[in-house]
């Protein structure tokens, strides 16, 4: 089916621009990745820097004198301000080739920067980029279903489901590779404080089922315009 740009509305003719956008801005990005990150493998040593949130002494517990001064204070939206948990950074040498590789992968080699960028997430946004571009390139208002977009939108929700499961794996991955320092003021090592430096964590996995329900109802939508055709 021929592509139409005046099909669509202008909202939907924006998304595709950003859509796209958003295809090539990290298609970009992982060309740039490719030919600059692994360069400093050679290298014999590299900085790694990991991310551990640990609780604060009072837990987000408001104890007895703070609660009592708290009561008796007569100062209009008296509050506490309460520490829950804290961030430290974690910085080491890790001169392991094979470890180097896996901490590149996951975006926590390097000493300077204050997020993480791995190659997975990048391709993460390439590919649902690309899906959503090319979803709404071949859709039409007039005959909206098609057997390859509800592919595309199968694999949009397999995306967002995998991307998940990634992030799981991820952290159970640099726990392990982490060596075993201890943290000062609690039992055990770092391992079950790694935290990855992705944002808030909002549930991908959610949205992935719902893509699917919408995946299989698209399904059926078109078969109902091929018996549609055939009856005509």
């Amino acid at each position: 089916m021929p592509s139409t740009y005046t099909s669509l509305p202008p909202f939907l003719r924006l998304v595709r621009w950003l859509a796209a956008a958003q295809y090539l801005f990290s298609t970009l990005g992982i060309i740039i990745y490719l030919a600059f990150s692994f360069t400093t493998l050679r290298q014999e040593y590299r900085m790694a820097s990991v991310t551990l949130q640990v609780w604060a002494p009072q837990q987000g517990q408001l104890h007895k004198p703070g609660y009592d001064s708290l009561v008796a204070s007569k100062q209009p939206n008296a509050h506490r301000l309460v520490p829950l948990t804290e961030r430290i950074r974690l910085k080491y040498i890790e001169s392991n080739w094979g470890k180097k590789v896996v901490l590149e992968l996951l975006g926590v080699l390097n000493s300077s920067a204050d997020g993480r960028g791995s190659l997975p997430l990048m391709m993460y946004s390439m590919l649902t980029g690309m899906l959503l571009y090319r979803i709404l390139n071949e859709m039409q208002i007039e005959s909206p279903f098609t057997e390859k977009n509800a592919r595309r939108i199968r694999w949009l929700g397999l995306l967002m489901i995998s991307i998940d499961l990634y992030q799981y794996l991820a952290r159970i991955i640099l726990a392990r590779l982490v060596p075993p320092v201890p943290l000062p003021g609690h039992s055990g090592t770092v391992a079950p404080y790694v935290l990855l430096d992705v944002g808030p964590e909002i549930g991908a996995w959610k949205f992935g089922l719902v893509l699917l329900v919408v995946a299989a109802v698209y399904q059926r939508g078109v078969v109902m315009a091929q018996e549609a055709e055939l009856t005509v």
